[in-house]
């Protein structure tokens, strides 16, 4: 699917003269798995590990809470009446449901959170790479993973060699360093 999108946009560039002729077309690409590079990605993924681990001390806790009473009620389940096991076990019941459904919400919230970090750098990345592909006077600017771990991932986005000079990353890394230091 993605090799025919790309196929076709650039077919569509390189292919309609009423466009662009294929002479003032120039293609850029920048390895995005980078971006996770910068400082400012860094300091985010930092910030939410943080979160991450916050929760997870609360999760424990709650968790050890929620043990000791189990292990109290066994220790006094001999000394209790009938009612009072149930009446117990009930309780103990609800109190594992509750902390079910707690820890999902705590998982839930961290996960909106890391969306909503990643919405924000990805908006951003994309008005860096913009910024830079209008100055360099780039038609179009692709993602590309020069040294992939599957080959097979280069090959279904169809793109097999891009010539290194028409590589942003650097020059986009940079820039998104220099957003976040005031320097642009």
């Amino acid at each position: 699917m993605r090799k025919a999108i790309l196929v076709g946009v650039v077919g569509c560039l390189l292919g309609s003269g009423t466009l662009v002729s294929a002479a003032e077309v120039k293609i850029g690409y920048i390895n995005l798995q980078r971006i996770k590079e910068t400082n400012e990605w860094k300091r985010l993924e930092d910030a939410f590990q943080a979160e991450v681990g916050k929760s997870q001390r609360e999760v424990g806790l709650r968790r050890q809470e929620l043990e000791a009473a189990a292990l109290q009620y066994q220790r006094q389940k001999p000394m209790l009446s009938e009612d009072a096991q149930r009446a117990r076990e009930m309780a103990l019941k609800k109190q594992r449901l509750e902390f079910q459904l707690w820890t999902q919400d705590r998982q839930q919230i961290l996960e909106r959170e890391r969306d909503k970090i990643s919405q924000q750098l990805w908006s951003r990345v994309k008005e860096v790479v913009e910024k830079i592909a209008k100055k360099k006077r780039l038609g179009l600017v692709i993602d590309y993973e020069p040294n992939p771990t599957d080959v097979t991932v280069n090959f279904e986005k169809g793109l097999i060699y891009l010539a290194p000079e028409m590589d942003i990353t650097d020059e986009v890394v940079k820039a998104f360093n220099a957003l976040f230091e005031g320097k642009m």
